[in-house]
């Protein structure tokens, strides 16, 4: 999970307040708090840095959603979809990520499962 927010972050860097206000409804006074940090010695964030803010909000939202890292990528790529131009359409990582997290969890369940001890193939 932490490889997609990253990657998310990452990926959304300058447009990362848009995503903020679509996934947790995020004030201008906590977007400010989040690039505080990275803030500069003029006071502004350099463009190539803005993805830490994104990261730490991430970081903080994906706790506030819980451990389920299917919901949070699920939430995630809801998000994102909601975004004007939304980054989904050109950017098809997450929606693998999601898929493939899907898969992963009906595979495991299916292959862990307890066979019965008379079902032998021979």
């Amino acid at each position: 999970m932490d490889f997609v927010l990253l990657t998310t972050a990452v990926e959304v860097a300058p447009r990362w307040r848009e995503l903020a206000e679509k996934l947790a409804h995020v004030s201008k006074q906590q977007m400010e708090a989040y690039e505080a940090p990275h803030r500069d010695k003029t006071g502004m964030v350099d463009s190539e840095a803005m993805w830490k803010p994104a990261y730490d909000f991430l970081l903080t939202w994906a706790a506030q959603i819980g451990d389920s890292y299917r919901d949070v990528i699920h939430e995630l790529h809801m998000g994102l979809d909601r975004m004007k131009n939304p980054i989904t359409k050109r950017w098809k990582h997450l929606t693998g990520t999601l898929i493939l997290v899907n898969c992963l969890e009906l595979l495991r369940s299916s292959a862990f499962s307890p066979a019965p001890q008379d079902d032998f193939a021979i």
